[in-house]
């Protein structure tokens, strides 16, 4: 439970990623090392933690030194690495539009909440709330409409309370590591998902949503 409430994950997962990621280490960058002196490197998972740490805190490079015992520069470099590794290994699979199962999974939803021609309105326009809705069919229409509207908040609401990061400034980052973080979120969360489907247990910290998350 400590582990899952600091990483967001179960240790199971977490290994998995680590795991893929020193599987498809071909520039060996998370591989330990000797220095030429004899000495050991960081260890993979001492980086791997720190980037953790930092994607789940949205803390400071180095706000993880203490706790990783490795400089700042290492962990910001790491950090970086690490979403590149989870992107390129993990991506194809949990980064995918959706499938069969998936859109049969949605259009039920849809039907559920009284969309009998599925989830997608005919009209390709952003159709605007009712403010203050005064008949019945304004009414009706207002509801379902700013229902479906928070089912997407809560989405990113929950990617958002998982990886902090996600919420805070990104002053210093590159427009490109700033879209490798958010990719990266997005695929762990996926995979997070795919774990509670599977094992039929929430996580202790927040509630599932159950539902992937896509970017284009």
């Amino acid at each position: 439970l400590l582990f899952m409430h600091r990483f967001r994950m179960s240790r199971n997962l977490f290994k998995r990623i680590a795991d893929g990621i020193l599987e498809h280490d071909y520039d060996g960058y998370f591989t330990q090392k000797r220095s030429a002196s004899g000495a050991l490197g960081l260890h993979p998972l001492q980086k791997m933690t720190a980037a953790m740490w930092m994607l789940t805190y949205g803390i400071a490079a180095d706000g993880a030194d203490e706790y990783v015992r490795s400089a700042e520069a290492t962990n910001l470099e790491s950090c970086k690495k690490f979403v590149i590794k989870v992107c390129e290994v993990f991506g194809e699979r949990y980064l995918r539009s959706p499938n069969e199962e998936d859109i049969a999974r949605l259009l039920a939803i849809g039907e559920e909440r009284g969309f009998p021609d599925g989830i997608y309105p005919r009209w390709a326009t952003f159709v605007k709330s009712i403010p203050a809705p005064d008949t019945r069919k304004h009414k009706t229409f207002a509801k379902r409409q700013e229902g479906a509207r928070k089912d997407v908040e809560r989405a990113f609401g929950v990617l958002q309370s998982r990886f902090a990061i996600v919420r805070g400034p990104a002053k210093g980052w590159k427009r490109k590591e700033i879209g490798d973080v958010m990719k990266a979120c997005v695929i762990m969360h996926n995979m997070i998902v795919e774990e509670e489907r599977q094992t039929g247990r929430q996580s202790c910290t927040f509630e599932a949503m159950g539902e992937r998350v896509t970017v284009s």
